[in-house]
């Protein structure tokens, strides 16, 4: 059986993928492109356990096609969902930051 708990695993992973997501592009944008690689690698690491979760649930549906499902699972791949969106967004703008620092540097020399 599916319990609120194995639920709530993947909201609390996936919320913490989500925010340490969104405060790495805060760091990349004021051009902490180093601390934000690390959010960003912890932010994958929580979204790894969110995931495991989650196909731990899928399996016990696989083997249990008659267990119920609820809104609160729902919930909790929504905000999984949400937090892998987050960290390919967060991968991006790194890297267009990065990108735009290194062109500031380029600009500067040459002035």
């Amino acid at each position: 059986m599916i319990s609120e708990t194995d639920v709530m695993q993947i909201i609390v992973y996936a919320g913490n993928a989500k925010s340490l997501a969104m405060n790495a592009i805060k760091e990349a944008k004021v051009g902490e492109t180093v601390e934000a690689k690390k959010m960003l690698e912890e932010s994958k690491s929580n979204l790894k356990i969110a995931h495991q979760h989650h196909t731990d649930i899928l399996q016990k549906f696989a083997n249990n096609p008659d267990e119920p499902t609820n809104m609160f699972l729902t919930h909790a791949q929504d905000h999984m969902m949400a937090a892998i969106t987050a960290t390919e967004f967060a991968k991006e703008f790194i890297d267009l930051h990065e990108e735009l620092k290194e062109m500031r540097i380029l600009i500067k020399q040459n002035a």
